[in-house]
């Protein structure tokens, strides 16, 4: 009973938190339940699970999008974490945006219920805010807001008639249940902006009651925009004039702004549609061939790679990714646009528009070790060629295989943020400097369809566990949490390597098996000194990991200048301490080069085994300097560029000192550096592993070591 009963607390704890910020908009809230009701029952029903399902109290907050923003978004109703985080830079909603009303009054940040109360509060006494995205900026009132709500509620069931189209492009963008974090309305927010454009916002069935009135907001600043009910859409371009542009994205489909751009220039020209892409980042369909009567899906099941090299676009048979882009009455030959990408877990029924089996299988073949092939009644597939050669620099020739790199993190956006992507990314560019063909799998694709097709799988083992697929060569490179490894583990692959040279002789030893030293390392390509001046600052890149990270927090608490770039740091931190929630990794050299000294740590496990953290041979290979905990090897590898601590009181001594006279001077730093770079590149552990692979396929393996009595 004790579990329901801290629920019950908690639920009681919100609710008084969210009613006394004076928040709730009874009107608003009336429209959605079809009643009148008091502050104190909507409230309740918002905590008791109506968050979940798009109930919301306020016009200007769409939960999964707050949510997306906040730590604890997993479990707790994401007001009443706007409430009690620190406000200012979070935005609540598409059309207004609320950081710049914060900026622009700042009393609203420490007001009840942040500038969102702030704004309220102002609406509900007759007031105006600024809605839209420049240059249509409008000011709008509650009743405004409250009439839009009313539309994205209650959409319309049928289109204007054709006469009432008069520009030159319509897109017509469907909504659902997985567009409830309403980033694909953001994406759709500056293409609105755009001259000459009817908006056709087409709300499915399925799409929770926030995002409807967000969605229907886009109407209180762009003329040109209608909200429908997503089977109404269907006829729309019937009724849409000959030569108009169309584009027309399903609901789920997630996609960029500059992709959109893209497909509707390239829609100048010819039918087009992006690289359709499933969940897991692999591919769906890169065009479709048409075969005796029947649509081919070609590509599908490949990783990205696989396409890469083809060209700006290929012909397909006909349109059928989620996203499509021509002209009303355009008859000719329809493309996918390889440099746009769009994902989606829905299928797409399509008709052939042309014959093209033939002319796509002349453009695709030969390809990365593969070649388009007609084997039998089920059409054109793909299959490996015969092995070729490459010479590499020293005149040795190596054969072309193909690599699948997986990693634990996810596929998309999310795993943008992870350390693991860009690590692998930055192996498989160097394997492909040594002739090999590489692909980059996220977990969800670890075991894809087509893992038949890779000569090596090089599994990177960091938090989650990954099976081997079945591949001629499996590989294990342990690069964190090494407290989960086990002897079944690292018995399923041919070679197993750990980034720590301790552990890596422990290990062999414990788990019966040879597990060899290969330490993390860093891309020299990207990162090298640029000469940039060298602030007072200090510097953390990184997650909150959803846990009071030391290196962050006790220098913020001694007032040192740290400016912090994650995702997820609102609520463990000052909103003041955060200076982004990323860096663009193609920035991250100059910011590491540039700061005072750069804050790292590691992971329990990783520390007390050893496994020196990626990061730091980042920073010093770019010229920087970095205050750490203490790992055993740290003082080796990076000599005085990296000064390290085991107790708090030694961290906070650290970063109360003038940097300049931790470190050593300029030219020493710069040796180190050029040491880092020479010995623990990515091209260094490229031709290590290559080499390895090599001997593992002429017979040589490795030997498995004993276990001690």
């Amino acid at each position: 009973m004790i579990s329901p009963l801290l629920a019950a607390a908690d639920r009681l704890y919100w609710c008084r938190v969210i009613r006394r910020a004076d928040i709730v908009d009874a009107d608003f809230v009336r429209l959605q339940l079809g009643r009148p009701t008091s502050t104190r029952r909507a409230v309740r029903s918002y905590v008791r699970g109506g968050f979940r399902r798009g109930f919301s109290l306020n016009p200007l907050f769409l939960e999964r999008h707050v949510s997306a923003q906040l730590p604890d978004n997993d479990r707790v109703p994401a007001l009443y974490a706007y409430l009690v985080s620190d406000p200012a830079k979070v935005s609540t909603t598409m059309s207004w945006d609320a950081p710049a009303y914060a900026t622009a009054h700042p009393e609203s940040v420490t007001a009840p219920g942040g500038p969102l109360g702030h704004a309220w509060r102002r609406l509900r006494d007759g007031g105006e805010v600024i809605i839209g995205s420049a240059p249509h900026l409008r000011a709008v009132t509650l009743i405004d807001l409250l009439r839009s709500a009313a539309l994205g509620l209650n959409p319309a069931e049928q289109v204007a008639p054709s006469g009432a189209i008069s520009s030159s492009r319509v897109i017509i963008w469907h909504l659902g249940a997985d567009d409830g974090d309403g980033a694909t309305l953001a994406v759709l927010t500056p293409l609105a902006a755009d001259g000459d454009t009817t908006v056709v916002l087409a709300l499915e069935a399925s799409a929770p009651a926030d995002l409807r009135v967000a969605a229907a907001q886009v109407t209180l600043w762009h003329d040109d925009t209608a909200v429908v009910a997503g089977r109404a859409a269907l006829a729309l371009e019937s009724a849409t004039p000959d030569s108009t542009m169309l584009l027309v994205r399903g609901a789920g489909a997630a996609i960029s702004s500059a992709a959109v751009r893209a497909l509707l220039t390239e829609a100048d020209s010819r039918p087009v549609q992006p690289l359709w892409l499933a969940p897991d980042g692999s591919i769906v369909s890169a065009a479709t061939a048409a075969y005796g009567g029947r649509t081919i899906a070609l590509f599908a099941g490949h990783p990205i790679e696989d396409v890469r090299g083809l060209g700006e676009r290929i012909p397909t048979a006909s349109l059928d990714a989620p996203v499509r882009a021509y002209r009303i009455g355009d008859r000719s030959q329809p493309h996918t646009l390889l440099s746009a990408s769009a994902t989606s877990s829905r299928s797409f029924a399509s008709q052939p528009i042309a014959d093209v089996a033939d002319t796509v299988l002349d453009v695709l073949a030969p390809h990365r070790g593969l070649e388009f092939a007609v084997a039998d009644v089920r059409g054109p597939s793909l299959r490996r060629r015969p092995l070729e050669r490459f010479a590499l620099a020293d005149g040795e020739s190596v054969p072309r295989l193909r690599w699948a790199i997986k990693t634990a993190a996810p596929a998309g956006t999310r795993g943008e943020s992870w350390g693991d992507t860009h690590f692998a990314r930055g192996l498989a560019s160097a394997l492909e400097r040594l002739g090999q063909y590489v692909a980059v799998d996220a977990r969800p694709a670890a075991h894809r369809a087509t893992v038949d097709l890779d000569d090596v799988s090089l599994i990177l083992r960091g938090p989650e566990r990954i099976e081997p697929p079945e591949s001629a060569t499996t590989i294990q490179w342990i690069i964190s949490h090494p407290d989960e490894i086990t002897a079944d583990e690292v018995g399923r692959f041919d070679l197993v390597y750990a980034a720590s040279d301790t552990w890596s002789a422990e290990a062999s030893v414990r788990l019966g098996r040879a597990v060899l030293p290969l330490l993390q390392c860093t891309d020299t390509t990207r990162f090298s000194p640029h000469g940039v001046q060298r602030s007072a600052d200090l510097v953390f890149v990184g997650t909150a990991r959803g846990i009071v990270r030391p290196s962050v927090v006790e220098p913020l608490r001694a007032g040192a200048p740290l400016r912090v770039y994650g995702p997820d740091w609102r609520g463990f931190i000052p909103a003041s301490a955060i200076a982004g929630t990323h860096v663009p990794n193609e920035e991250l050299p100059l910011v590491y080069e540039s700061a005072g000294a750069v804050m790292n740590d590691h992971w329990p496990a990783m520390q007390r085994e050893g496994f020196v953290s990626n990061r730091l041979f980042d920073v010093v290979s770019a010229g920087g300097r970095a205050i750490s905990d203490d790992v055993s090897g740290i003082s080796e590898l990076f000599a005085g560029a990296v000064r390290t601590y085991r107790t708090t009181p030694e961290l906070l001594e650290l970063v109360a000192s003038p940097l300049d006279s931790l470190f050593p001077e300029d030219a020493e730093l710069a040796e180190i550096s050029a040491e880092v770079r020479r010995r623990h590149s990515f091209d260094a552990r490229a031709k290590e592993l290559l080499d390895a692979v090599l001997a593992h396929r002429s017979g040589s393996t490795q030997e498995a070591v004993p276990a001690e009595d």
